[in-house]
């Protein structure tokens, strides 16, 4: 860049130099011919290294943009998957694609043209200088007002931009979720309702681009003015200097022109400093995920088996010092149907969160076998546990892809047998495909039973001693929960089963019944045995089957 900027000057200095020939009569036609070549051969130095400069510029970006994106999600891939469920898939999804990007423009673009923008300005106030001191000090005499201004204006802009990105940030994270739920928002009669909540942060986003350009453009324009001085200083010193005859006419005029290039090109500044503000806003944003700890590594053991789990005195909260979980003893025993209940808010998911290794307690220790999870590797968990969640995802693949999540070696006998424990071949076969269905965003739409039953599916292909049932039949109708429980009955055959339960009377056989209550173990027992001591339980399992004796009666209008 340095080569294709002095390319670009030298030619006004060979001009002048002519003219000033041609003023004197000593010009002569080799001379003119002369440097009319170099003129073309500056322009074409000018042009081939400005372009060379931008490929290089492009490429370093994209090579950067494609570096960060995958160091982000290698950085991603060691989180703990708690991290997943404090942050918004929206939030996370701006700062891997628009901030990102924003590196890529500042780079590619924004880091060039500031290159040059100080480039040529400082090359004509030291070519002046040396033409005449007076000149370059002339021109550069604002210079130290113009920088003293601009720190004030950034620190009083400094929060305008932090709320301009925060409102661009809110948008896309509404404008994410709303395009998702569309579906469920249609259902339900809210697109009023959803489509206000995007539109007031489209509005937000609106007011504080409007008062950023308000607050920010008189000042833009103070600055240009502050730049445009160093120009006048010089006109008015070179003018008296002419005057006393202490410099030529010519030397008068190539100042002027260079003065003219020095302002114009520094007046760019204040525009190329805003795409760095932007440009360290979205570094910051996306280091704000590159500094979050991965987890501990812990070396591999393949002999770590599925034996009794271990509560010992377990505290945990998502803020510090505000605990969802206190004081939490209890033993799950290895091939034990265990069953967690309790009203809502009362900490039964975030117990089996803290199971499945998503969150570390602040207090107290979880073991299997004696081993504290904390200190087992993530493959070796992965290994021990599976988890059936109340939301099951499918990947936008076959069906057959979809099922082999849980085990990628399966093969296809395998695959149709743990479909039919999982009460789903039939429903599969009647597909126009059968298992070679894609399903996901692009493919076959499965009810909520049905995905259900292909989690179960999965789960028993990746055949792990501990399973964790997120409170999978909750928000299934009969028929479905009837073939989701056969499917359970098979899946938890010779395995430690913790659920979380909506529905009692799933769990009345269950070996263990832990009552929740506030964060803490309020009781823990048999079914028998706590409708006779646990006086919550029993008015949940009143109020539960009040609500499964209701009829549905059909109305006539006559």
């Amino acid at each position: 860049m340095m080569i294709s900027v002095t390319a670009g000057i030298i030619p006004i200095f060979i001009v002048m130099n002519i003219i000033r020939m041609l003023s004197t009569q000593s010009a002569t036609l080799k001379g003119i011919v002369l440097s009319g070549v170099i003129v073309g051969i500056c322009q074409i130095t000018k042009a081939l290294f400005y372009a060379l400069s931008m490929w290089q510029a492009h490429d370093f970006a994209y090579t950067s943009l494609a570096k960060i994106r995958l160091d982000m999600i290698e950085h991603l891939k060691k989180l703990p998957l708690g991290f997943f469920h404090k942050r918004k898939v929206g939030d996370l999804t701006h700062i891997m694609n628009h901030d990102v990007d924003q590196i890529e423009l500042y780079l590619a673009h924004g880091l060039p043209e500031i290159t040059v923008a100080i480039l040529i300005p400082s090359i004509i106030a030291i070519s002046l200088l040396f033409m005449d001191w007076r000149l370059g000090l002339a021109l550069i005499s604002t210079v130290p007002l113009v920088l003293i201004y601009q720190v004030i204006l950034n620190k009083l802009i400094a929060g305008l931009f932090t709320h301009y990105t925060k409102s661009t940030k809110r948008m896309s994270e509404d404008l994410l979720e709303y395009i998702a739920t569309i579906p469920v928002v249609k259902a339900f009669s809210r697109e009023e309702r959803r489509t206000n909540r995007v539109l007031d942060g489209m509005h937000n986003y609106i007011k504080w681009v409007k008062k950023m350009v308000t607050t920010t453009a008189f000042p833009m324009v103070f600055s240009n003015m502050l730049m445009e001085g160093g120009l006048v200083v010089l006109a008015i010193i070179g003018s008296m200097l002419l005057r006393d005859g202490k410099i030529d006419a010519h030397t008068f005029v190539l100042a002027i022109i260079l003065g003219g290039l020095f302002s114009t090109t520094l007046s760019k500044l204040p525009t190329f400093h805003h795409i760095g503000i932007i440009y360290k806003n979205s570094a910051s944003r996306i280091q704000s995920i590159m500094d979050v700890k991965p987890m501990k590594k812990h070396p591999h053991h393949n002999h770590i088996s599925g034996d009794d789990i271990v509560l010992k005195d377990v505290s945990f909260g998502y803020e510090k010092d505000q605990y969802i979980l206190n004081h939490v003893d209890v033993v799950f025993k290895k091939n034990s149907v265990n069953a967690i209940v309790g009203t809502s808010g009362s900490g039964k998911t975030t117990l089996a969160n803290l199971l499945m290794g998503f969150w570390q307690p602040q207090k107290g220790q979880i073991s299997i076998h004696g081993q504290p999870i904390d200190t087992i590797s993530e493959q070796d968990l992965s290994n021990l546990m599976s988890m059936v969640q109340q939301e099951t995802y499918l990947f936008n693949m076959s069906i057959k892809d979809n099922i082999k999540i849980g085990n990628k070696d399966a093969s296809d006998e395998h695959v149709i047998q743990v479909a039919k424990r999982a009460q789903i071949h039939h429903m599969i076969m009647d597909l126009p495909k059968g298992y070679d269905t894609l399903v996901g965003e692009s493919g076959a739409k499965l009810s909520g039973g049905e995905k259900q039953r292909l989690s179960i599916a999965r789960t028993m292909l990746k055949d792990t001693p501990i399973i964790i049932l997120d409170e999978a039949t909750s928000a299934i109708d009969a028929s479905n929960e009837y073939l989701i429980q056969k499917a359970l009955d098979h899946l938890s055959q010779h395995k430690t089963i913790i659920t979380i339960a909506h529905h009692i009377h799933t769990i009345k056989k269950a070996d263990q019944i832990i009552v929740m209550d506030n964060g803490s173990i309020l009781a823990k027992g048999t079914h028998d045995h706590l409708m006779k001591s646990c006086s919550l339980y029993k008015k949940m399992v009143e109020e539960q089957s009040s609500v499964d004796n209701w009829q549905i009666k059909e109305v006539v209008n006559i």
